[in-house]
C-alpha cells in the first residue's frame, strides 16, 4: 500500500473508532476504556505511516504548551459565551433557571472532562494526524484546505449534513486550524476547541438538551439575525486569534 493509501485508511480508522465507538458508547467505564485504548492504536497507525512519534503530530508538551492551551480556552470560552449574550439579549432564548449548587458543580466537572478528552481527540484525528502527514510532502496551505474541509465534513457526525452547518464548521474551523498552523503543536487548537464547548456545555449539557446544562434555557424561533450571529462570532474569533498569533508559544520541533 502507498504511504497516502496508509495514512486515508489509518484517518478513516481513527475517525470511525471515535465517533462510532468512543462517541456512540452509552456505558461510561467502556467509554473510558475506549479513550484509553485509543492512544495505543493511534501509535500503531503512526508506526505504519512511519511518523512514529506523538510529537510529529502536534502531541508534545514543550516548554510553555500550557499556556497555549490556557490563551486558547480563554477566547474560545470568551467568544462563545459572547454569542450567547448576543443571542439571549435579542430574544433567541429565556433563561428559565439552573440546577442545584451540588448538582451544578458535578454537571461543571463533567462538561470539564467530557469536552477536554473529547476535543482532543477531534483535534488530534483533524488536525495534528492531517498536519504531521503532509507538512512536508505538499504546500502548507494545501494542508490547511484539507484540515479545515475535513472538520467541517466531520462535524456531521454530531449535527447532521447541510449547507448551514458545514458554513458554520468551516468559518470555526478557521481559528481551530490556524492554531495548528501557527504554532505546530495542538495545545492552542485544543484550548479553543476546549473553552468553546465547556461555554456550549453550561447551556446545553453534555448531549445538546436545552435542559441538560447548568443553566436551563427554553430557546425561541431563529430568525435569519440570530442565526447570522452564529456565523459572524466564530468569524470574529478568527480575527482576534490572528490579531494575538504573537501571544501563542511556536513548537518547532
Amino acid at each position: 500500500m502507498s504511504y497516502y493509501g496508509k495514512v486515508i485508511a489509518g484517518f478513516i480508522v481513527l475517525d470511525l473508532y471515535l465517533n462510532m465507538g468512543i462517541a456512540k458508547s452509552s456505558q461510561f467505564l467502556l467509554q473510558v476504556l475506549l479513550v484509553l485504548l485509543f492512544f495505543p492504536l493511534l501509535k500503531g497507525i503512526l508506526m505504519l505511516t512511519k511518523v512514529k512519534e506523538y510529537k510529529g503530530i502536534g502531541i508534545s508538551f514543550h516548554p510553555k504548551w500550557w499556556r497555549n492551551t490556557v490563551i486558547g480556552f480563554i477566547i474560545g470560552f470568551s467568544f462563545w459565551l459572547m454569542k450567547y449574550i448576543l443571542v439571549y439579549l435579542f430574544g433567541g432564548f429565556e433563561i428559565t433557571g439552573g440546577k442545584p449548587f451540588p448538582e451544578m458543580i458535578m454537571s461543571l466537572l463533567m462538561v470539564m472532562l467530557t469536552f477536554l478528552v473529547g476535543s482532543f481527540l477531534n483535534d488530534i484525528i483533524i488536525r495534528g494526524y492531517v498536519f504531521g502527514h503532509f507538512k512536508e510532502r505538499i504546500p502548507l496551505k494545501w494542508v490547511f484546505i484539507i484540515s479545515l474541509i475535513l472538520y467541517a465534513l466531520d462535524d456531521s457526525w454530531n449535527e447532521g449534513f447541510s449547507l448551514t452547518n458545514t458554513l458554520f464548521s468551516l468559518i470555526l474551523g478557521l481559528s481551530l486550524t490556524y492554531a495548528v498552523y501557527k504554532t505546530g503543536s495542538l495545545w492552542g487548537d485544543t484550548g479553543i476547541h476546549w473553552g468553546l464547548n465547556v461555554c456550549y456545555g453550561i447551556f446545553n449539557g453534555t448531549l445538546g438538551s436545552s435542559d441538560g446544562g447548568i443553566i436551563i434555557s427554553r430557546y425561541e424561533p431563529q430568525s435569519m439575525f440570530l442565526e447570522m450571529i452564529s456565523y459572524i462570532v466564530p468569524l470574529f474569533m478568527f480575527l482576534f486569534v490572528y490579531l494575538i498569533r504573537n501571544k501563542f508559544v511556536r513548537y518547532n520541533g
